[in-house]
């Protein structure tokens, strides 16, 4: 992760780190009944080569394969004895791997999870087993168009990026992969400098230090160094014509990354655009016009680019006015702003979210890896309302001046329409 100084935290929040630089966050929550935990590492699927895409999907799983002292059943069996829910995910940058338990077996817990992120055993017929589970899941993809505007919107926006490559793989890529090469993936990302613990809820935090230094003490750091870039979209169209009933439609521009003096500028600003039923998007394109089955905003920071997607399913004879409409939306926003009633509302419903989602230990421990993850900082749920309490209207005119949603726009469809009957004297828009 890093080699700088750790901050001094005042409880209920903890920090440390075991020599070897694996570092370790804790929120104290004493009046749960559970603890969640989750190890972060640098290992995600930007890390992967291009003829070994998906290797992560399949690692990730491959964990719980099999260990020197437990086989996949009893992995199994030693979960559901814990009555353990699993935390864990393969994303761009980050694999992680955890659970939330009752807090009185957080410490066998913890054994167990060690066990599997440090003694994978690879077995060779669990991997075959799995193999053909991905590439059941990649021909799902392809067959459904949402999930395939969703690839194809990625691969658009983060052109030139591995971001944008698809995060499942391809059936030639997924037949092409060893167990060798799941070896020396793992060799070289699952290192303790690359990673990151974090646990909330009800725990003794000297205990869980104790535990975690007994248990990841011995983890050689080093390896191959994490993988970053920095995408550059441009006003780009990708249609992928397909029979069907529906056109699924989606717009991207870019905006704030995390850690961004206007995130939560940018959070309420695509709320008033599309983040639920009072939305413009929301009466424009459906309520007053009734284009679309769907259609919503949402955004999607990263450590080097921020984006906001926008998403709409639509019948075919509707998609070039619903994506008019839409484009028409944007601009309004960004030559009008938003009013104050709009920023109100805005206002509630987000911090209605942040508290709804900040009630259990696992949605901590998330909010921690994020927070410390992308920009090294505890920011506890108080920091949240109150950024988004500051917020005004003209720090959302400035925002808009800076990322204006028309000037870098992509658009990616999937359906029956032709680039013409999308396009037509709507896109790129004129400025």
């Amino acid at each position: 992760m890093t080699t700088s100084s750790l901050p001094a935290l005042q409880p209920p929040f903890f920090i440390h780190r075991l020599p070897n630089g694996l570092e370790m966050l804790g929120q104290h929550m004493p009046s749960l009944g559970s603890a969640a935990f989750a190890m972060q590492l640098g290992a995600g699927s930007a890390n992967e080569s291009d003829a070994q895409l998906g290797l992560c999907q399949i690692l990730e799983d491959m964990l719980f394969q099999g260990t020197p002292t437990r086989n996949a059943r009893q992995i199994t069996d030693a979960i559901e004895l814990l009555g353990a829910r699993r935390i864990g995910g393969t994303s761009y940058e980050t694999a992680r791997y955890g659970a939330q338990v009752v807090h009185t077996r957080l410490e066998e817990a913890l054994d167990l999870w060690a066990d599997l992120i440090l003694h994978p055993t690879f077995p060779k017929k669990e991997f075959e087993q799995l193999r053909p589970l991905l590439i059941q899941a990649i021909k799902r993809r392809d067959d459904e168009p949402m999930r395939r505007v969703s690839e194809l919107a990625m691969k658009t926006f983060y052109r030139g990026s591995r971001m944008g490559r698809p995060s499942l793989g391809t059936v030639e890529t997924v037949n092409a992969l060893t167990v060798d090469d799941l070896k020396a993936f793992y060799d070289a990302h699952y290192r303790p400098d690359k990673a990151l613990f974090v646990i909330a809820g009800n725990f003794e935090w000297d205990r869980v230090v104790a535990q975690v230094e007994r248990l990841f003490g011995d983890w050689a750091p080093g390896g191959a160094a994490m993988y970053h870039d920095t995408p550059q979209p441009q006003t780009t169209v990708a249609i992928e014509q397909d029979k069907g009933e529906q056109e699924h439609i989606y717009f991207g521009y870019p905006t704030v990354t995390y850690g961004d003096p206007d995130y939560y500028a940018n959070l309420l600003a695509v709320e008033v655009l599309g983040g639920g039923m009072t939305s413009r998007l929301f009466a424009e394109v459906r309520e007053k016009r009734g284009l679309v089955y769907a259609v919503s905003a949402y955004p999607q920071p990263s450590r080097t680019i921020g984006a906001t997607f926008i998403y709409a399913g639509t019948p075919p004879e509707k998609t070039h006015e619903t994506a008019s409409v839409i484009i028409n939306e944007l601009k309004r926003l960004e030559a009008e702003g938003i009013t104050e009633d709009e920023l109100a509302r805005a206002k509630v419903q987000v911090k209605s979210e942040v508290v709804m989602q900040s009630e259990s230990s696992t949605a901590r421990v998330n909010s921690l890896l994020r927070g410390w993850w992308f920009e090294r900082r505890v920011i506890p749920i108080a920091e949240v309302r109150a950024g988004i309490d500051a917020v005004t209207t003209e720090q959302i005119n400035g925002l808009l001046r800076r990322f204006p949603p028309t000037r870098t726009l992509t658009l990616s469809a999937v359906g029956p329409a032709s680039q013409e009957e999308l396009t037509k004297d709507i896109f790129p828009p004129q400025q």
